[in-house]
């Protein structure tokens, strides 16, 4: 009878323990996605700022 009720309350933690590795793989991968716009956006605002710099150096040459 102890046998049993031990290998109940072992089946119920491994099946906890499987739902949250579930849980946890779900939100790596929200993460990852949000890593990846964010990574995007950083692209744009160097490729932005290098134009910036470019247009700016445009500007001191000019010699208004």
């Amino acid at each position: 009878m102890d046998t049993i009720i031990i290998t109940i309350i072992l089946v119920i933690v491994l099946i906890v323990a499987f739902f949250l590795l579930y849980l946890m793989n779900v939100r790596i991968k929200q993460l990852e996605r949000e890593l990846k716009d964010v990574r995007s956006r950083m692209a744009l605002t160097d490729d932005e700022l290098t134009r910036l710099a470019h247009d700016i150096d445009d500007f001191k040459r000019l010699k208004i």
